[in-house]
């Protein structure tokens, strides 16, 4: 065995529950195969299952026992009661049974081990193993093994307090992964990691050789295929829409402030409606303070689980606090909300226009309308303000769900599956009131200030000089005092008595 592979053995013996992380080819899958072919082959009615992610590699994975069975000496070829494509059954009841996650050929047996093999590839992996253990006797014994794939079930898995034994496998396990022959070029990026990890010469030189054969020359496909540590096998896998990582990151239900309401700043209320099923998606919403339309930030959120007609009410609170433009989607859920703010006389409602063919004339519409169309323009927006550092993520719920926005099988950006993207829509949304924020502010700067303390804040937010003095009595065209002595009053004014 080599290293790697001695340290998963010491380490199964000593912990019946064992989830190994792992660069690829490392003989992973065959070290858990040897132990279980050795405990099948020695242990009358031993039964191990071994669930694959798809077909050809649970064929692949059992080619690997028949290759063990082929090769035993005669003596120790026990007569097999069963040895078709995927399964193989001692006379004495010792059985290995290889299948793929989502099939149901478990059932009817009980079984004294499981390997799950590259389970974070898997549909559903934390159901399909919460499935697969009601076929497990008492005592049995588990391994979780996987290549990562980005910050999906087996993300959550490693993390938690569950009684497996973790044991991460990095590329610099196998010995072999050594070069002596020097390249000519080394990857600015891999001089930094080896610094950081102290890799020697052979170390880079292999790395370098294998991001030039073996990865197409694409330092993140290296990052992926051969991670140093845990962490960098999770946030380097998978098709990932956002390229930031927000480790450690939980979603929990709740209203956050970050900046309180500051008169004469501007601000734009993303809000993304849901059902309010118990078990379906959250309803959220962003106030961003776009005073600044190149460098817009965070003020509160909002995610929740609710009726609309709750958020509805929630929304408008909100929208007065911040004097906030409001864009909602108008689909099902949202024009409850859109209905609500109406009824309330809400002013600040994102619109759209269209053309009415019939009636020959401009319509307008309330809400933004996510359509096929306009969802890629408001995913690229978000997108571009948060790889360019316009926007600081800083709510958690939002860094929870980039880290499981990723690219589906058609290249459409969209949560992971049991996953959530409503924070995400939430700031896309409130994004998209850039558009129509410039009649919020000439509403805004409308306002008279009533003191020179309002006077400065008004310059300050706005970024625009007071109007001008008109009098000579240091009244401006507002009939605002401008003088020492006005100040003098206002801070007397304010005074505890």
């Amino acid at each position: 065995m080599n290293d790697a592979q001695e340290r998963f053995w010491a380490t199964v013996e000593d912990n019946s529950w064992t989830y190994i992380l792992k660069a690829r080819q490392l003989g992973m899958t065959t070290a858990v195969a040897a132990r279980n072919f050795w405990r099948v082959l020695f242990t009358p009615n031993h039964r191990v299952a071994v669930l694959a992610h798809r077909g050809d590699s649970a064929e692949a994975i059992f080619e690997v026992y028949k290759n063990f069975y082929a090769n035993l000496p005669e003596f120790l070829k026990f007569k097999t009661e069963k040895s078709n494509v995927r399964e193989i059954k001692f006379f004495h009841g010792g059985m290995v049974k290889v299948d793929t996650a989502n099939s149901e050929g478990l059932r009817g047996q009980t079984y004294q081990a499981l390997h799950c093999s590259e389970f974070a590839f898997w549909n559903d992996p934390e159901k399909t193993i919460a499935g697969a253990f009601q076929v497990l006797g008492p005592d049995s014994e588990v391994v979780l093994e996987t290549t990562a794939n980005g910050v999906n079930d087996a993300h959550k898995i490693w993390h938690a307090e569950n009684g497996y034994r973790k044991l991460f496998l990095p590329w610099t396990e196998e010995a072999e992964y050594i070069s002596k022959e020097r390249p000519k070029y080394i990857h600015p990026k891999l001089k930094e990691l080896a610094t950081e990890h102290g890799l020697d010469e052979g170390r880079i030189w292999w790395a370098q050789e294998t991001i030039e054969t073996k990865c197409a020359g694409n330092w993140h496909t290296f990052l992926q295929e051969y991670p140093l540590t845990a962490q960098m096998a999770f946030i380097t896998s998978g098709e990932r829409f956002f390229d930031h990582i927000y480790p450690h990151v939980q979603a929990l239900e709740g209203y956050k402030v970050f900046k309180e309401h500051s008169k004469y700043r501007v601000y734009s209320l993303g809000a993304d409606v849901a059902s309010g099923s118990p078990s379906g998606d959250y309803s959220a919403f962003c106030v961003l303070d776009v005073t600044d339309k190149e460098k817009p930030s965070v003020c509160s959120t909002f995610y929740q689980r609710m009726a609309p007609h709750e958020f509805a009410e929630r929304v408008l609170r909100e929208a007065k606090k911040y004097n906030a433009l409001v864009v909602v989607e108008s689909n099902t859920y949202g024009l409850a909300i859109l209905e609500y703010l109406v009824k309330k006389e809400w002013a600040f409602i994102f619109r759209r226009t269209s053309f009415d063919k019939i009636g020959n004339r401009w319509i307008e519409k309330l809400g933004f309308s996510t359509n096929v169309n306009m969802r890629p323009v408001m995913l690229s927006r978000l997108h571009e303000f948060v790889a360019m550092e316009k926007m600081d993520v800083v709510d958690p719920r939002m860094q929870f769900e980039m880290n499981t926005f990723i690219f589906n099988a058609n290249g459409k950006p969209e949560a992971q599956k049991n996953k959530h993207d409503d924070m995400i829509f939430a700031h896309a949304l409130g994004l998209m009131g850039l558009d129509q924020i410039e009649y919020v502010r000439e509403e805004i700067v409308q306002e008279k200030p009533r003191n020179l303390h309002e006077m400065l804040q008004f310059e300050l937010n706005t970024g625009k000089l007071h109007p001008k003095k008109t009098d000579a009595d240091n009244t401006d065209r507002w009939g605002v005092r401008s003088d020492v002595a006005s100040l003098t009053e206002s801070a007397s004014s304010d005074s505890p008595r």
